[in-house]
């Protein structure tokens, strides 16, 4: 008996629901009552933000419990409520599969990269113009030298690298910051060049060093995930694998998956898995057969699922690519359309004011009989708000596609890895890696095999687009 049911009938759940009753019941509310689904709705804001304190209260256990025998006001959390937009975000952003996959940090290093070699891009022109303007046309060989001690704080090893050029081009000298000769002297173009070669060096440095933390990094991971999966499946492995033992084994991971599947790109991520798991182990076992013929078949088949994994995730950014410029394209032929229909109505206005007050007004020239004759090109459809609308629908689902490529991607590499960790570890005995790989292999039956229902289907769809633009959001703040 609980003392007050108003966060239960919230979310429309009876005061005995499970921890997986109460998370759909949340999920299926918040996308009912999102604001950016009920924009006419003044009060849905509101009973959004209702159902959101309902759920942060009803699935943590201490609050809960405190809910049931004390009411609202001994459940608060300490640090208050979270902002329900954000909170909606957060608890379907995929963290429920850290242990699987651990965190995905592919865009984020690309980003880093490209920011690394775009800042050298820029930098460089501006170091160029710097050594124009400091080094005029007409000025004397002191000036020269005095701009070239001036930027050798900039490259601590210019000398070297100017050697390049000196070796090649005998007879000139360097001068130095007083003025004196200390070796074949460097034009000012190959001054230049040098500093530049050293610049572009230091950065593929910097480049190739962090590159460097990111590949171990992501060893420290993969070494991590793989000691979370022999924890986990040595709930089997080391026990008698009895038919009880194996029930209550598998009943656990269905139960784990039907949570898992309400993450976002959850069902995908399962699946990913669940076929990573099932063809890592049975690659394995095929191997331990005579002359392991049929497990370097199977090798053959996963890597060229992983040619087929790459070329799937370029396509799919490609084509959310071509529909962004398409929809960039519509866009300005509306805006040039508008902008064309504003100066006809001014013409219009004009014209109406000279004829009211009685000036001559000048008629446009006629058009010559050659001109008319041309055949006109077929211009294309002025769009709509509609068309635009539905262009923008079409890309967000495309990006979302994306998106997830890019992340099934990584996550194959990162499963994988884990798999090869926990399979081929020689230290470990050969019979215990063969029942870590039949663990694997119904672990991987479990995932494969759960599936949403059409209502869940479309409810799964809504969901994606909701938590997209719930992360946009937190990402421009």
């Amino acid at each position: 008996m609980v003392v007050d049911s108003t966060y239960y009938d919230l979310l429309g759940i009876s005061a005995t629901a499970t921890e997986l009753e109460i998370k759909k019941a949340y999920r299926k509310k918040a996308i009912q009552h999102h604001p950016d689904k009920n924009k006419d709705d003044p009060t849905a804001a509101d009973r959004f933000k209702e159902i959101a304190e309902a759920y942060q209260v009803l699935s943590d256990k201490e609050l809960r419990g405190r809910y049931d025998k004390y009411g609202k006001e001994q459940a608060i959390p300490k640090e208050g409520f979270e902002d329900p937009s954000e909170f909606f975000g957060m608890i379907f952003g995929g963290s429920a599969f850290a242990d699987y996959i651990g965190e995905l940090t592919l865009l984020k290093d690309l980003s880093k990269t490209y920011e690394m070699q775009a800042d050298d891009e820029e930098t460089a022109p501006e170091s160029a113009k710097a050594g124009e303007s400091s080094n005029p046309g007409n000025s004397t060989e002191g000036a020269k030298t005095s701009n070239f001690s001036e930027e050798s704080h900039e490259t601590t090893h210019v000398e070297q690298t100017a050697s390049t050029f000196t070796t090649s081009r005998p007879g000139l000298t360097i001068a130095a910051g007083d003025g004196t000769e200390c070796g074949p002297q460097m034009t000012e173009e190959d001054r230049k060049k040098a500093i530049d070669l050293e610049r572009k060096k230091k950065k593929e440095e910097e480049i190739a060093q962090y590159e460097e933390e990111c590949r171990i990094k992501k060893e420290e991971m993969v070494a991590e995930l793989s000691q979370k999966l022999i924890s986990r499946i040595s709930l089997w492995t080391e026990t008698d694998k009895a038919n009880d033992v194996t029930k209550s084994f598998t009943e656990k991971l269905r139960y784990e998956a039907e949570v898992l599947k309400m993450e976002s790109f959850g069902l995908e991520i399962l699946h990913t898995i669940g076929s990573i798991y099932r063809s890592k182990a049975k690659t394995f076992l095929n191997k331990q057969k005579f002359l392991g013929i049929s497990g370097f078949f199977s090798s053959i088949k996963e890597k060229g699922g992983v040619v087929m994994d790459t070329f799937r995730t370029i396509s799919t950014a490609l084509d959310a690519q071509s529909t962004m410029n398409e929809l960039s394209k519509m866009q300005e032929r509306k805006e040039t359309a508008a902008k064309l229909e504003l100066e006809r109505e001014e013409k219009e206005r004009i014209k109406a004011e000279k004829i009211a007050r009685g000036e001559p007004v000048e008629e446009e020239e006629p058009v010559e009989d050659a001109v008319k004759e041309e055949p006109k090109k077929e211009e294309e459809p002025i769009p709509t708000d509609e068309d635009i609308a539905e262009m923008e629908k079409r890309l967000l689902g495309k990006v979302l596609a994306a998106a997830w490529k890019g992340s099934q991607f990584e996550i194959s590499g990162t499963v994988r890895g884990a798999c090869d960790s926990v399979l081929y570890d020689k230290s470990v005995s050969l019979e215990k890696r063969i029942e870590r790989a039949r663990a694997l292999i119904m672990i991987g039956d479990i995932f494969l095999g759960t599936e949403r229902s059409s209502g869940e289907q479309e409810e799964a769809r809504i969901f994606e687009e909701l938590v997209a633009e719930a992360s946009e959001k937190r990402a421009r703040k």
